[in-house]
């Protein structure tokens, strides 16, 4: 196999699809930050029975959410930034990648999807840590459904997937073609449905969908423009920003019980 370089000089290799370990490690561990940030954002506070105390003064409790909203995607937007343009850095120094204006603008977008993700785990992690009695509870709950949403329901989707069985692909291993592959997958519609719905469960999913997509990392869309696959794949980034916003919304509507957040 080649040196990185070599891989880099050769004309139908696009270079950021070496940005694929970024994209894995955000699905786990960026949603991983964002949940922490999000139950620290409210525990810490509750664990001194502060934050009680905060909100019997003129303060609404929209106005107090959206302060430890504003402040927090902030830090995960800069961590992100810091994150992406180390990869993007490496690509030039190290690899001698030349990078293009259309390859900065994939880059941001994915950067862009990647603030929307880790930011909805930690509208979760602080929805919880605000509105259960107690914050130990609301840390695991938050875990168990990153559990599920982040490592359970993408693998189940993945490994259910016929064509994920060969490394290659059972239809191009056996020779199969693109007609004959499509009329065979007619007759399991029901259960592609199934095994489909089970991925689209998962914000990791979509993430990643959109984020492979973009950067060329799904060989489908090598070689398509920004503006094509960006529409092809406008579903996955409508899916994150309607979950970021739905929870935006809950933390912004429902109403904080005060005696509640007295940490037992």
């Amino acid at each position: 196999m080649g040196k990185p370089a070599d891989l880099l000089a050769a004309p139908e290799f696009a270079p950021l699809t070496l940005l694929r370990a970024f994209i894995e490690y955000i699905e786990i561990i960026g949603a991983v930050l964002g949940i922490v940030l999000g139950h620290r954002a409210a525990a810490a506070e509750r664990g001194r029975n502060t934050l009680a105390l905060l909100l019997t003064r003129p303060l609404p409790g929209v106005v107090f959410i959206a302060g430890k909203c504003a402040g927090n995607l902030v830090v995960i937007a800069a961590v992100l930034l810091v994150t992406f343009a180390s990869g993007v850095l490496g690509l030039v120094a190290i690899g001698h990648a030349s990078l293009n204006a259309d390859d900065l603008a994939r880059v941001a977008l994915v950067l862009a999807a990647a603030t929307t993700y880790v930011g909805l785990f930690f509208l979760l992690g602080l929805l919880l840590a605000l509105h259960m009695r107690r914050s130990a509870h609301a840390v695991l709950l938050a875990f168990s459904l990153w559990l599920v949403f982040v490592l359970v329901t993408p693998q189940i989707g993945d490994t259910l997937d016929p064509d994920n069985q060969v490394g290659a692909g059972v239809f191009r291993t056996l020779g199969i073609a693109k007609p004959q592959e499509r009329e065979i997958m007619r007759s399991f519609s029901s259960y592609e449905r199934l095994r489909d719905g089970i991925e689209q469960s998962s914000p990791a999913k979509h993430f990643e969908r959109l984020s492979f997509a973009e950067l060329g990392i799904k060989n489908t869309y090598a070689g398509q423009s920004i503006g094509m696959v960006t529409r092809d794949r406008l579903g996955d980034l409508l899916w994150l920003v309607g979950l970021f916003c739905a929870l935006l919304a809950a933390l912004a509507l429902r109403p904080l019980d005060i005696t509640a957040l007295k940490e037992k």
